[in-house]
């Protein structure tokens, strides 16, 4: 993996800057054989076939990065022809998401294949933007798509499996990257990354209760709201912090922007159902941030 260089990132309401990006590779059967063109791949399997000729079979040796070909009735021998590198630049910590070397997938706007879709506009798209923008809003997926898309989830939606096809259905050069290709038409490519920052707490600190009933009175005896401090970008981890630097041991985020510290409950906390807590955080609208008089609860070296 290379690093580079810091890139500041630009787009519609958000604005941030990745400190350092990675180029991730996968090795993909290569367009033509001898003449022949792809036209099937399968977790390192390969297809080719031209006007009257054959089809010829071979698979990708990932050890050697050669294509091996059967021999006679026994097993693959490599060959001295090279798989193609496919190569993409990222946030850091994120990589393609397939473990089958899979690199383009089906997909439509009727059935969208990333959890929770969301199309974020990102000018000048390309893996490494749209990565940072998905991060920065809180998802772990991040896909690229017809060029100029870019698609952020959080996760694959099942059923049915990915449709992978050929990496080269994934044609389209990406608008803020020549030499890279950014899916194409109802083709993606899907990236994977880490738990997003949004999410990660101080050290020590940890989610005690999904979701628990607040009221007017607040579930802090010493409570301190941060208010217009973290109204625009309150998050799990932007509350748990702005509390832990106060020197409170408790907090909790409610309502999609409001943030609560304290040192002791007023009465233990009555735990109720996690769909009364779905309201998306105003920092990472992929995660969730408590709902009306429904409080998400962190305590510094609680119990999960």
């Amino acid at each position: 993996m290379l690093r580079l260089l810091a890139l500041a990132v630009t787009f519609g309401f958000l604005s941030l800057t990745t400190n350092a990006s990675t180029v991730v590779c996968r090795l993909v059967c290569p367009d033509t054989l001898d003449g022949q063109t792809l036209t099937s791949e399968n977790n390192g399997l390969c297809t080719w076939e031209g006007a009257n000729l054959p089809p010829l079979s071979g698979g990708i040796d990932f050890s050697t990065g050669l294509l091996a070909f059967p021999d006679g009735a026994g097993p693959f021998e490599d060959s001295n022809i090279s798989a193609l590198n496919l190569c993409a630049t990222v946030s850091d910590g994120w990589d393609w998401f397939d473990s089958t070397n899979q690199v383009c997938f089906v997909d439509n706007v009727i059935s969208r294949l990333l959890q929770a879709d969301q199309d974020v506009p990102v000018p000048d798209n390309s893996p490494e933007t749209c990565t940072a923008a998905c991060e920065a809003l809180g998802y772990s997926f991040a896909g690229v798509e017809f060029g100029a898309e870019c698609h952020c989830g959080t996760g694959l939606t099942e059923p049915p499996q990915p449709q992978p096809v050929p990496h080269n259905e994934c044609n389209m050069t990406c608008t803020g990257s020549d030499n890279e290709t950014c899916g194409g038409p109802d083709r993606i490519q899907i990236f994977a990354g880490l738990t997003p920052p949004a999410a990660v707490l101080p050290s020590g600190w940890s989610l005690t209760i999904l979701c628990a009933q607040d009221s007017a009175a607040r579930m802090f005896t010493d409570t301190l709201i941060a208010g217009q401090a973290l109204a625009a970008t309150d998050t799990p981890a932007a509350c748990t912090a702005f509390c832990a630097e106060r020197g409170f041991t408790k907090a909790g985020v409610e309502g999609g922007d409001e943030c609560y510290c304290g040192t002791a409950f007023r009465e233990p906390p009555t735990e109720i159902t996690f769909d009364h807590c779905l309201l998306p955080c105003q920092g990472a609208p992929a995660l969730s941030c408590g709902g009306m008089f429904a409080i998400q609860l962190y305590e510094l070296g609680g119990t999960p």
